[in-house]
């Protein structure tokens, strides 16, 4: 793994429906991450607010929605080191990494993917069978390749990046940004990663 710095750091745990994002973070071994971080799940705070608040969950998504971006910002301007788990299938979180890296952070990016968007179908369907939240199956794949699409993007501007394929019973790195900016790739990289990261970033 790269040498930690002591910029603060605006982290990104990213990736797919049902890729395991939160089980992932929750127990990595990478340097100055884990448990002295916080990462904003947006999922766990939409339903907090379902629950304490009484809102119906479209309505709660959106309070969650702002209230993330709220606190995100406030941690640039303090220069507190701060990460947002994300689907990442838009580019809105792009002016956030924009404004850190122009405040002195130090982006970095863990990417969370399984090898298909099928089996992203069946994880969340196994989570919504154990009393987690759905997401219609149309959506999990869309949101499968939009992702992918993104992730070009923000591996250019991430100062240290990993990418996780969890397919199987562990999670397995399949990629890291290198000091130099190339991308280390794993000879059995998802097919769809390997294409995706063929791509040049979108604008």
């Amino acid at each position: 793994m790269a040498t930690t710095s002591s910029r603060p750091k605006l982290w990104i745990v990213a990736g797919p429906n049902g890729s395991g994002k939160s089980t992932l973070y929750d127990t990595t071994l990478i340097d100055d991450f884990g448990r002295s971080v916080w990462i904003i799940n947006p999922d766990l705070l939409t339903q907090r607010i379902v629950d304490q608040e009484r809102l119906e969950r479209d309505t709660a998504n959106r309070q969650a929605v702002e209230r993330i971006m709220a606190w995100l910002e406030a941690s640039l301007k303090t220069h507190h080191t701060v990460g947002v788990e994300t689907v990442l299938s838009t580019d809105k979180y792009r002016a956030l990494v924009e404004a850190a890296r122009e405040g002195g952070f130090e982006i970095c990016l863990i990417y969370v993917m399984l090898r298909s968007p099928e089996l992203n179908i069946e994880r969340v369907r196994v989570r919504v069978a154990r009393g987690g939240h759905d997401v219609p199956r149309e959506k999990i794949t869309a949101r499968f390749y939009r992702s992918l699409a993104q992730l070009p993007w923000f591996l250019d501007h991430a100062d240290r990046a990993y990418i996780f394929d969890n397919s199987g019973a562990e999670p397995r790195q399949v990629a890291e940004k290198l000091d130099d900016g190339a991308i280390a790739l794993d000879p059995d990289a998802p097919e769809a990663l390997r294409r995706a990261l063929a791509d040049p970033p979108q604008n």
